[in-house]
């Protein structure tokens, strides 16, 4: 028998409410949209406030605006534009694909990129790792970190800041430039203000240097178009092809070239080697010591040698006080305010069987000579006084008080003037030698 009170073949006599509780533990029946749809799902709609609430995983997308998230988490905003208000997040904002942003206060932007159609107006206690083609506009750029790269991007100031290799290329001008640390200027010019390096420029081409002031310029060409205007306590090794003019060259290590320069003054310096071409005047030199003097007049004041001028020629000597010239020629004396006294001494000779003399004196400038002869040895010696007017042929002019027993001494004195005199001595007996010191002393005329 068919079983109608239990089976239904109309659907309509099966709906049913569905009901829920309330926090009472009353029950309520649900409602529904026209379309069946249950009210409290939101589909396709707009959040106009989500407050105190966490959105976590899935994807939010709004065809509306959000208009307040407060105390939420959003992990990732992709394609959206988030205008106006303030956006503080407890977490971490991982992606920002296609937004804008116009300030950013107090955070970190890691890794990623940062992309902006606009301008980035505010970033306040922020890093930056990596700016690439963008234009940082007045503000203040303060890092924590490192800025690793700057590509075609201009940088007005900067302050307190060490820039760390790579290359800062600058279409416009770096205006300052404040404790920094430059390792290497190329094809730029640095005007006005202060370069102040607690390390060294270690290359500076085709620049232009105003000042230098407490620095040292090592190795490498320093090559200016303009004028060094000042360079104080540094040290300068060589100076090619250029004109020192004025102020003071105060230099605590040594110059060791000049070429093509002019000096005007040099105080207190000792110009060793190399060659000193002026083609001004030298206008004083104090403390110095010349080596040589070649073609050159030096007039008035007075040329204090602690050394020796070993080569004066063709120069003009007005006043020549306490010195000695020795060999070479001194041409047009005026007068010598006082005599000349030479002296010269051979030591520790020992004689032979036959006469041997020691080196020729040119005696023809001199007015008063004598030879002085010690006898140290154990044996007896002969001496005498031998002349010439040519320096070779010599004759025999005087003989001395021999034989001069040993320990005694002997004065000889040439008693003809011929320009070259010279003393010659011998054992007095043959096979018997000793030793025998000889001085010169000759006072000038």
């Amino acid at each position: 028998m068919p079983n109608y009170t239990v089976f239904q073949s109309d659907p309509d006599n099966l709906r049913t409410l569905i009901f829920g509780n309330d926090s009472t533990g009353n029950p309520h029946s649900i409602a529904t949209d026209t379309n069946g749809n249950l009210t409290p799902i939101i589909l396709d709609g707009t959040l106009s406030s989500v407050l105190g609430a966490t959105i976590t995983s899935g994807t939010l997308t709004s065809a509306g605006t959000i208009s307040n998230i407060l105390n939420g988490t959003i992990t990732s905003v992709l394609g959206a534009t988030i205008t106006a208000g303030t956006l503080t997040s407890a977490g971490t904002i991982t992606d920002i694909l296609n937004g804008t942003i116009t300030s950013v206060l107090g955070a970190t932007i890691t890794a990623g990129t940062l992309t902006s159609a606009g301008t980035i107006t505010d970033i306040l206690n922020g890093t930056i790792t990596s700016v690439l083609g963008a234009t940082i506009t007045a503000g203040t750029l303060t890092s924590a970190g490192t800025i690793t790269d700057i590509l075609n991007g201009t940088i007005t100031s900067v302050l307190g800041a060490t820039i760390t290799a790579g290359t800062l290329t600058s279409a416009g001008t770096i205006t300052n430039i404040l404790n920094g640390t430059i390792t290497s200027v190329l094809g730029a010019t640095i005007t006005a203000g202060t370069l102040t390096s607690a390390g060294t420029i270690t290359d500076i081409l085709n620049g232009t240097i105003t000042s230098v002031l407490g620095a040292t310029i090592t190795a490498g060409t320093l090559t200016s178009a303009g004028t060094i205007t000042d360079i104080l306590n540094g040290t300068i090794t060589s100076v090619l092809g250029a004109t020192i003019t004025a102020g003071t060259l105060t230099s605590a290590g040594t110059i060791t070239n000049i070429l093509n320069g002019t000096i005007t003054s040099v105080l207190g310096a000792t110009i060793t080697a190399g060659t000193l071409t002026s083609a001004g005047t030298i206008t004083n030199i104090l403390n110095g010591t010349i080596t040589s003097v070649l073609g050159a007049t030096i007039t008035a004041g007075t040329l204090t040698s602690a050394g020796t001028i070993t080569n004066i020629l063709n120069g003009t000597i007005t006043s020549l006080l306490g010195a000695t010239v020795t060999a070479g020629t001194l041409s047009s004396v005026t007068s010598i305010s006082q005599k000349s006294f030479i002296e010269q001494s051979t030591l520790g000779i020992t004689t032979g069987n036959t006469y041997t003399p020691l080196p020729a004196i040119t005696t023809g400038v001199l007015g008063v000579y004598s030879f002085f002869i010690f006898n140290s040895g154990a044996n007896a010696i002969n001496t005498r006084v031998e002349i010439s007017a040519d320096g070779t042929n010599y004759f025999v002019d005087t003989t001395g008080d021999n034989p001069v027993a040993a320990g005694a001494t002997d004065v000889v004195v040439a008693a003809r003037f011929l320009k070259y005199t010279r003393l010659s001595y011998q054992s007095a007996v043959p096979g018997s030698p000793s030793t025998i010191n000889v001085y010169f002393n000759a006072q000038g005329t």
